[in-house]
């Protein structure tokens, strides 16, 4: 159990690989993908963050994001977060890391932009107690 004056650091990824395709997680190829796609990267996402999900938090919680791009070009950043907050979000559910993903456990969600790191392009989350 994590005490109140900790929180919890997880990197997520803003693409996957299926096959010989990459899926960038962002709202304007998320809206066009078929369920069946769409269903089958969220399963892949939790897989990829799971050794992460090794904790519980049992009261109200802060989300916060930092997005590290890949490049210098300009995107909207809630087209990324959007999407990566929805399947990360679910994944905490569904790995019992928190009771709900509604707004009695998750009361404030926060995003920001860290600049550019092209070894290692990600969103970082950071899970508050509150």
């Amino acid at each position: 159990m994590i005490t109140a004056t900790e929180c919890k650091r997880i990197y997520l990824p803003i693409f996957l690989h299926k096959g010989r395709k990459k899926y960038h997680l962002n709202l304007n190829q998320y809206r066009n993908w078929h369920y069946l796609i769409s269903n089958t990267l969220k399963k892949q996402f939790k897989q990829t963050i799971y050794s992460q999900l090794n904790f519980t938090f049992d009261q109200k919680i802060q989300i916060s994001y930092i997005y590290y791009a890949p490049d210098k070009r300009k995107r909207d950043l809630m087209n990324v977060i959007v999407v990566i907050d929805k399947f990360f979000q679910d994944a905490l559910t569904e790995y019992n890391c928190i009771k709900s993903d509604d707004t009695d456990t998750v009361v404030e969600v926060k995003c920001q932009y860290g600049g550019v790191d092209r070894e290692n392009p990600r969103v970082e989350a950071s899970i508050y107690k509150l």
